[in-house]
């Protein structure tokens, strides 16, 4: 039985972004009928992910989802039942000004900040950041273009284009192909995407407990990858956190690794922060102490403190500068 005793359907919907269908699923009710006007967005937001990949497919531009719908289809058979605040598409650096211009065509425009308006800047913000938002004011859609899969170094840039090459595989959805991660990478993806955020959106773990149930995986497999990403303390981490709030929940196949105790406890702190975004300033200095401890190596170290430093949590970034 699910550890959620100190969360509302309210907290679960709007802090830890939980459709009201899972919210159901964890609460043991039957309620989503009365939040109609969700599903209606979900499955609105469903079509216009199929309208933008088209327009990326008519322009040959290759691209793998991050999470959002196609995940939901893979966990569930139901494309809409996950909530997902945001489309995320992976593409390469070379196409990125490709799908911006598609996507304004559409209606998007950028959010937070600007496509930069020279190769100097251009370069910087690829560097420094791994992803650019996009907003339609419209239909209140955003769709985030990522060109790295992690914006820190989790492993050397060779190794990671290697990894990511050698694990995909192809989801057929109404009648359209997509490339996405072998189940394999998909999870170990999950893993370290809500491990690096400290896991303060529940949804995230959720989506890991739902695919450890649900998705068949070579476990030795899984461990080797884990191995060259650098990732076993981020397993292990996810596999307390699934100890703590999914008692019931399999556990994710991990080497030993006892530098861990520490990471949970922030872990903790972080879903159970009633007011995530309202962080004093020591907080947010513990937040950067958490990051810096995700992965081992220097190269990771290095790479956070330069993204911290160029405004990762600031509303003016630093490739902006001439």
């Amino acid at each position: 039985m699910a550890n959620l005793t100190f969360l509302n359907r309210e907290v679960l919907h709007q802090r830890h972004r939980l459709s009201h269908q899972q919210i159901d699923a964890l609460l043991n009710e039957n309620r989503s009928k009365d939040y109609l006007q969700e599903k209606y967005h979900l499955l609105f937001q469903v079509g216009e992910f199929d309208k933008i990949t088209d327009a990326f497919r008519k322009s040959t531009i290759p691209f793998t989802p991050l999470k959002g719908p196609m995940l939901s289809y893979r966990l569930h058979q139901e494309a809409s039942y996950r909530y997902s605040n945001d489309l995320d598409l992976l593409v390469s650096p070379k196409d990125i000004e490709r799908c911006i211009s598609i996507l304004e065509l559409h209606g998007y425009k950028t959010a937070l900040f600007p496509w930069p308006d020279n190769s100097k800047k251009r370069k910087r913000l690829i560097k420094l950041s791994n992803q650019i938002l996009l907003s339609n004011p419209e239909n209140n859609i955003n769709i985030e273009i990522h060109w790295k899969l992690f914006k820190s170094r989790v492993t050397d840039d060779r190794t990671l284009s290697e990894v990511i090459k050698s694990n995909t595989g192809n989801l057929i959805f109404q009648n359209r192909s997509f490339q996405i991660f072998d189940n394999e990478l998909e999870l170990l993806y999950l893993i370290i995407h809500g491990g690096k955020h400290a896991w303060f959106r529940l949804k995230w773990l959720v989506d890991v407990r739902d695919f450890l149930a649900n998705i068949t995986f070579d476990e030795h497999k899984f461990v080797e990858l884990t191995t060259q990403l650098n990732a076993t303390r981020m397993v292990a981490l996810c596999n307390s956190t699934l100890e703590k709030y999914f008692p019931e929940s399999s556990l994710v196949p991990c080497l030993p690794e006892t530098d861990i105790a520490k990471l949970s406890d922030f872990a903790i702190t972080q879903i159970e922060y009633e007011d995530y975004y309202s962080k004093s300033f020591l907080d947010r200095i513990k937040t950067y102490l958490f990051e810096l401890k995700c992965f081992p190596g220097f190269r990771f170290k290095l790479s956070t403190i330069a993204i911290i430093f160029y405004g990762k949590y600031s509303k003016v970034f630093e490739f902006y500068r001439n």
